[in-house]
């Protein structure tokens, strides 16, 4: 019997009835270092409070149960099998193989319903103990840092609506308030994260491993087209500026995504003081009705309008102008408090990103 072991651990969503059970099994031929990988592994990933261990004897009676030879390891119905047997959506296969005098560690990603591999991690372990050590808790910390794209990015469907677009109190940029008419439409919930796009930039080999700080805030220093591709690469889109504000404020126009009180810090992050966002999905208080977290400060976002007057006689499902120079940004970010009002409007070059903007993801309904 090879080296097995295995973990399930909950992926925490705002407002998901069920967390996502993953196991994580390893199978290596170098049993010493395998035991010493899985260890490591275990400590680490069950320090974040994100794990729980499977108990030994349904482990052992679900390997007993199914015929685990080394080739099962990277076929689909295997996997399948597995993670029926224990209850799980997701399958971690790690491997850990010698090549010369140093080892390495491949950890393949399985979606136990659709059997496909859902992406492959690999690790240089070196060959001595202490590096192996070293090197399996890097590993851990990046499936932690990575833990939140095990689940596709979650989003809210804004039905088909009509408000009052704009306000007489603001900027002269904010008037006149019009009629219009919206689609329904599905948002993100949170703003793009950094490891999020971290993925999409290491999807088109453009990723500095380096470079990823503080994964779960929000991305920024970003251009529009950047953003815009992001999207794309989902197929979603940016939200128009008439969809944003919906979202922001409801049919009944509210004064700000979350109802009529003033901003506290408990509501958005902003106040000027701040020279930083704070991670998606905090400050649940501040959210709209409908779930969506951050429509007010953190960080701008990018829409999909170029910056203009409003354009008279477009009620329904407006785009903006045709051209322009700048790009609409909405939301405000660690700013004063005036410019969390969803009505307010700002603008940004296209093509240069900055600390304060990032955004989310937009896409048309599907047809009843």
């Amino acid at each position: 019997m090879r080296s097995l072991f295995a973990l399930l651990f909950s992926l925490p969503g705002l407002l998901c009835a069920e967390p996502t059970r993953i196991a994580v099994v390893a199978d290596a031929e170098h049993k010493d270092t395998a035991n010493l990988v899985a260890a490591v592994l275990q400590e680490e990933l069950s320090r974040s409070g994100k794990f729980t261990l499977v108990e030994r004897t349904l482990l052992k009676e679900v390997i007993e149960e199914i015929t685990f030879q080394q080739s099962g390891v990277t076929q689909s119905e295997t996997a399948a099998q597995i993670g029926k047997h224990l209850n799980v959506e997701l399958l971690f296969f790690a491997q850990v193989q010698r090549i010369r005098s140093d080892y390495s560690a491949a950890l393949k990603i399985v979606d136990v319903g659709t059997n496909q591999v859902l992406r492959v991690e690999e690790q240089a372990l070196g060959r001595e103990q202490a590096a192996v050590r070293d090197s399996t808790c890097k590993l851990a910390r990046h499936l932690l840092q990575t833990s939140s794209l095990l689940a596709p990015a979650e989003m809210v469907l804004i039905p088909t609506g009509a408000f009052y677009m704009g306000s007489a109190h603001g900027l002269t940029d904010e008037a006149p308030i019009h009629p219009v008419a919206v689609s329904a439409f599905y948002i993100d919930r949170h703003e793009v994260s950094r490891v999020a796009y971290h993925q999409y930039l290491r999807s088109q080999n453009l990723a500095n491993e380096s470079t990823l700080t503080d994964p779960d805030h929000p991305v920024t220093l970003i251009t529009w087209n950047d953003a815009r591709d992001y999207c794309r690469w989902l197929g979603k889109r940016l939200p128009t500026e008439a969809e944003w504000e919906f979202a922001a404020r409801g049919t009944a126009g509210r004064p700000y995504p979350w109802g009529k009180k003033q901003p506290t810090s408990t509501l958005a992050r902003f106040g000027g003081q701040f020279k930083e966002p704070l991670a998606v999905g905090t400050l649940p208080q501040g959210a709209t009705p409908e779930g969506l977290l951050h429509m007010a400060g953190n960080v701008a976002e990018w829409v999909q309008d170029w910056w203009g007057p409003y354009q008279e006689g477009k009620a329904q499902n407006p785009t903006g102008p045709a051209e322009g120079d700048y790009k609409v940004v909405r939301g405000g970010s660690w700013e004063p408090a005036a410019d969390l009002r969803p009505t307010a409007r700002g603008y940004h070059s296209p093509d240069r990103g900055s600390a304060y903007i990032g955004f989310r993801c937009a896409r048309d309904a599907s047809p009843p």
